[in-house]
């Protein structure tokens, strides 16, 4: 190669150079100007200034919590907002089954939550977990997910039925998760049953639970204990109807029933002793005490009693 065909290339390679740090230059400016524009436009625009939270009606949390849970600056400008981490924070609520949030210009922001639905109470004495309906405690939703009770939802779900459950060292109770109990799925299909044929009546339950591999109690508010089998529950609620039905029109309640025979339903009816009455006796001011006749009157009274 003579020198002169080298500078030649060279001068070739110097001027693409030049053309590539040129455009490079002017791509960096545009970029740097709509960054500033994009800057100006919407994140230091006054108009875009945070205004409305709105959320939908739910029974887990409101406005208020929001902007305390998640930290929201009031003053923030929406497009600095991540609503990304904001969903997803707030579907760190146990009770929350899913979350999202959008922007609504100019200065709105819409939160859209899907709470949980309780079902029943969750009780598990060697577990830990106290049969108490009350805030904190472990409720379980349809799909058999345990989260714990928010102050919210208490008044709703104390009409709920608890289910007693023993203790499995392969399935354990927690909150967050899904169940895996072989005894809540057997009582969680009795219930779902009563649901679907009395669907007002859930309230009349207190509790659910399985004392024998083969059975289901299911205890009334009032008592009553109801002995299911592990299917044929329709059969089962048809017969426990009609014995409720019977007895408030005989005027007697039902202690025990167990429905798990088709023919010769055995029943025991609750007798409750009731208390001695009291009968007046008119004593004759003129006995004293240890008179015959004083005798005879208290035990004429204990007789009768």
């Amino acid at each position: 190669m003579s020198p002169r065909i080298a500078w030649l290339n060279f001068l070739s390679f110097l001027k693409f150079i030049t053309k590539v740090a040129m455009w490079s230059g002017i791509l960096l400016a545009l970029a740097y100007a709509i960054r500033e524009a994009i800057q100006y436009t919407f994140h230091q625009n006054p108009d875009f200034k945070l205004q409305a939270i709105r959320l939908n009606e739910n029974d887990v949390i409101d406005e208020a919590a929001v902007v305390e849970y998640l930290g929201i600056d009031l003053d923030a400008n929406i497009f600095d907002l991540h609503l990304q981490d904001m969903a997803q924070k707030l579907m760190e609520i146990p009770a929350v089954s899913s979350a999202s949030v959008e922007r609504e210009l100019p200065g709105s922001l819409i939160f859209e939550i899907t709470t949980r639905t309780p079902r029943a109470w969750i009780s598990s004495p060697e577990s830990g977990l106290t049969t108490t309906r009350a805030v904190a405690q472990l409720l379980v939703d349809e799909t058999g997910y345990v989260y714990p009770c928010p102050t919210q939802q208490l008044e709703e779900a104390t009409d709920l039925p608890i289910l007693h459950l023993n203790s499995h060292p392969e399935h354990p109770i927690r909150a967050g998760e899904t169940l895996k109990h072989p005894e809540y799925r057997r009582c969680h299909q009795l219930l779902k049953a009563f649901r679907a044929t009395f669907p007002e009546d859930i309230k009349l339950i207190d509790s659910v639970r399985q004392p024998q591999p083969w059975s289901i109690e299911l205890i009334t508010r009032s008592g009553a204990v109801a002995t299911f089998g592990l299917d044929d529950h329709n059969r089962q609620l048809d017969y426990f109807n009609q014995a409720l039905e019977h007895a408030r029109k005989k005027g007697y309640e039902i202690a025990t029933i167990n429905l798990i025979p088709k023919l010769n339903v055995p029943v025991t009816i609750r007798t409750e002793q009731a208390p001695p009455r009291a009968i007046p006796v008119t004593l004759d001011p003129a006995t004293k005490p240890g008179d015959p006749r004083r005798n005879t009157d208290l035990q004429s009274l204990l007789n009768r009693n």
